[in-house]
């Protein structure tokens, strides 16, 4: 069963809430500017409104939330500049999260509702992971923290 971004929120919330926190359509706004973008996709537009700022023990320890996302179109032109052996960020994609400098994920497309996800470690010539929509990549990331669900 895939849960929505909202149902996976409200878990997150029901389980430690002052873990989860989503940024105001003035931070939204800094973020778009940053990319260069109007709009986010609406399903990564929606994440960042419910659980931009914090989203319990999803992705913890990895760069995926407000401030942190601001230096992200910087971080991410640097991480594929440094690896010239590895696989070169696909046009239109947008970097959404970095791990510790050495992995970073993103949406394939800045112009689906819910784009397909893929994660690259440094060096490597393909993604290490892939995910059919930016919803099942959260729906496993919820499962990770909340087994058996």
């Amino acid at each position: 069963m895939m849960l929505s971004i909202s149902d996976i929120a409200a878990g997150l919330r029901r389980a430690n809430p002052e873990s989860v926190a989503g940024l105001t359509d003035a931070e939204m706004k800094c973020v778009r500017e940053q990319w260069g973008i109007r709009k986010f996709p609406a399903r990564y537009e929606e994440f960042l409104s419910l659980m931009g700022r914090g989203a319990g023990r999803i992705l913890l320890g990895t760069d995926a939330f407000f401030p942190e996302i601001l230096e992200m179109r910087r971080a991410s032109d640097e991480f594929f500049a440094d690896n010239p052996e590895g696989m070169d960020l696909p046009d239109g994609a947008v970097v959404f999260a970095m791990h510790q400098g050495y992995q970073v994920y993103w949406m394939d497309s800045s112009t689906l509702q819910d784009p397909p996800v893929s994660l690259c470690m440094e060096g490597e010539r393909a993604p290490m992971a892939h995910w059919a929509s930016f919803t099942e990549f959260l729906n496993s990331e919820y499962l990770n923290v909340h087994p058996g669900f």
